[in-house]
């Protein structure tokens, strides 16, 4: 089951809107409040999917109150059309429903919001219940008369330098819906990423913040599943984010890799006909490659990573 997941979590994802603006682009965002993004009514309570203009892109600043939930199937048809306007390929629009990426609620004047929860921003979501965070969503539309908005980014307020913990220690609870609360095992403080895109090699350093997923080392799941959280960059113009499963039993080797460059989230990344080899996932550290040599059109060829 655990490998279906992996199929295609941390792999697509619309980066650009109509207007050319990057997704990551944070001046792109326009200041608003939680009560005017979810504001308006739509043209009809009936109309399962109404797609809302392009460029409603907006920040504001909210608590998160630690609940999320499995994302409502009469959102569908509007993501499709949200999916497809954005010239994605239909199976984008999967992700959203197959528990990686929840709704997540937020509170802001003594009122809460369900947001669904996008890339990159809501991949890791680990903040803590109470937490006040910097939020970055686009408006898709009215799903059945509901307002719905997709997080893209989220950030802690300027100023603010780290989060509360809850006092059970490193234990979280807004993980991957069937994998359960996640616990940090080990983390990794050094290592690097060598890989081959549109035949350029990049090399990139660990990011021991990981500012845009979470801080690099081994998790544990609730369900079992153990499995390093990587990622690797220096800034927002381009990172590579990886998840390496530690294989169990017979199973082969895997891992999911997820890239932006130049500011952009390059296409979902299909590593099925490459060569994967994981090393080792432990708590020492995570160490591997993938050759896509001989994969038929591969734009993604090589990969060798390190964290220790």
């Amino acid at each position: 089951m655990e490998q279906a997941i992996l199929a295609w979590t941390l792999v697509a994802g619309g980066a650009w809107a109509q207007s050319g603006a990057s997704d990551t682009d944070e001046t792109a965002y326009t200041p608003s409040t939680l009560a005017k993004i979810f504001g308006g009514s739509a043209r009809s309570q009936n109309d399962e999917a109404e797609l809302g203009a392009p460029g409603q892109w907006y920040s504001t600043t909210a608590a998160f109150t630690g609940q999320k939930r499995q994302p409502s199937s009469r959102f569908r048809p509007l993501i499709s059309s949200w999916v497809g306007s954005r010239g994605l390929t239909p199976d984008v629009v999967e992700m959203y429903f197959g528990g990686d990426l929840p709704e997540l609620q937020f509170e802001q004047g003594g009122k809460k919001y369900w947001v669904m929860a996008g890339l990159p921003g809501g991949l890791a979501f680990n903040y803590p219940p109470g937490q006040k965070v910097s939020i970055y969503l686009q408006r898709v539309g009215f799903a059945s008369g509901t307002p719905v908005a997709v997080l893209t980014l989220v950030k802690l307020p300027s100023g603010v330098t780290s989060t509360t913990i809850p006092a059970a220690g490193r234990r979280m609870h807004n993980t991957r819906m069937g994998e359960g609360a996640r616990r940090q095992e080990a983390t990794f403080k050094s290592g690097s990423a060598t890989f081959t895109y549109a035949g350029r090699e990049y090399t990139l350093p660990l990011d021991v913040a990981g500012r845009h997923s979470i801080a690099p080392g081994l998790y544990a799941y609730e369900n079992g599943v153990r499995t390093a959280l990587l990622e690797y960059g220096s800034g927002d113009d381009q990172y590579l984010l990886l998840r390496v499963p530690v294989p169990e039993g017979s199973e082969a080797a895997s891992l999911v890799p997820y890239l932006v460059l130049n500011g952009r989230i390059v296409p979902p990344i299909d590593i099925g006909a490459c060569a994967v080899s994981v090393e080792k996932v432990q708590r020492a550290g995570a160490a591997g490659n993938v050759d896509c040599t001989d994969a038929p059109r591969a734009v993604f060829s090589r990969l060798r990573f390190s964290a220790e």
